[in-house]
């Protein structure tokens, strides 16, 4: 199956900056917004419904510096998973070390992926 590039480089967008704004997911994962997430609905969303696990797909035409970021922020939510973080009240996973580090790799392919303005 090919993937569209645009339609994936708009998912990876806005699931990338949602990821990467704490803000955002501090008030979706509290029921504070009409828009209601858990941990583990960001994992399906990255890995099921925006494909971001495809980052090296030579039909998305990315370079070198923006597959690196893909491969670091996927690992970086490997690992979160491994040490069972999205299962963690999302009071435990908004400030854990490990999800920090998947909010900074979010951000960094997340600046990587966006065309120079």
């Amino acid at each position: 199956m090919a993937l569209d590039k645009e339609i994936w480089r708009n998912d990876a967008y806005e699931v990338l900056a949602s990821i990467a704004d704490r803000d955002f997911l501090r008030e979706v994962w509290s029921g504070k917004t009409r828009y209601i997430s858990t941990p583990t609905e960001i994992y399906n969303e990255v890995f099921s419904d925006a494909f971001l696990g495809e980052y090296a797909r030579p039909e998305l035409d990315l370079d070198e510096a923006q597959k690196a970021a893909g491969k670091a922020f996927i690992d970086s939510m490997e690992h979160f998973d491994s040490i069972g973080g999205p299962e963690l009240p999302w009071q435990e996973v908004i400030d854990h070390p490990g999800w920090v580090k998947v909010r900074e790799a979010a951000a960094r392919f997340l600046a990587l992926l966006r065309p120079a303005t």
